[in-house]
């Protein structure tokens, strides 16, 4: 009686090393469906403080440039321009920090704006990506949308605590956004398209439409990087 050949020994493991952007077991899926979905179902869901720190990010802004009204030195006004534009990077940070709160199902919190955990190369990074994207809307508008789309997520890589500086974090954006880019553009314009309905309700809706817009940014950073994302 012959004896049939034993099975062949099964393939050896995949090696290791990092998981694929956007493709990392149990990531969230990016589309602008979900995006916006998830963006809509979480400011609900947390409306109370998003609403409250929505409105200590314009109050803060409207004081400093309050303040700048009352001087009659153009040295002053310098500084008070620099120093809103400073407030401004802050407290926007903050946002991108406590949208990222609440993708991980944490509750954001006002304290989460005036962090300065990585603010240094977030200025930085600002810097680089305003001029860019100057730059690219001069030349025909398109390379500055191109601009903005590829690095917009370089404050989200700096948030999650990045050491690697500003530079990398804009590198880190370009890498995230590879092959994506197309959607990220549609993304964009239904932001843009909800921000322009909060403007049209005398700008109080902007309230409301600036945490969405922010959370849906925020829903698509951490999908796109591979990760998963608590449902609201």
């Amino acid at each position: 009686m012959s004896l049939s050949p034993p099975p062949p020994p099964p393939p050896p493991p995949p090696p290791a090393g990092d998981a694929p952007i956007g493709g990392a077991p149990g990531a969230a899926p990016f589309s602008v469906g979900a995006a916006v979905g998830f963006g809509w179902n979480a400011f609900w869901r947390n409306a109370g403080p998003m609403l409250l720190i929505t409105v200590v990010i314009i109050a803060v802004t409207a004081v400093v440039n309050l303040l700048s009204n009352f001087t009659s030195s153009v040295v002053l006004d310098v500084v008070f321009s620099i120093a809103s534009w400073i407030v401004g990077l802050l407290v926007g940070f903050g946002l991108i920090r406590a949208s990222l709160a609440v993708t991980r199902g944490e509750k954001p919190e006002v304290g989460m704006l005036f962090r300065g955990d990585n603010f240094g190369p977030y200025v930085l990074a600002s810097i680089v990506f305003g001029l860019g994207a100057t730059l690219g809307l001069v030349l025909l508008v398109v390379p500055g949308i191109i601009f903005m789309i590829v690095f917009q997520f370089y404050g989200y890589v700096l948030s999650e605590g990045s050491s690697g500086g500003a530079l990398a974090a804009l590198a880190r954006s370009a890498e995230i956004t590879k092959g994506r880019r197309w959607e990220l553009f549609g993304l964009g314009i239904v932001l843009f398209l909800i921000t322009l309905v909060g403007l049209l309700l005398c700008c109080v809706g902007l309230i409301f439409t600036y945490p969405i817009t922010a959370l849906a940014t925020a829903y698509a950073y951490r999908s796109l990087n591979g990760e998963p994302v608590v449902a609201p």
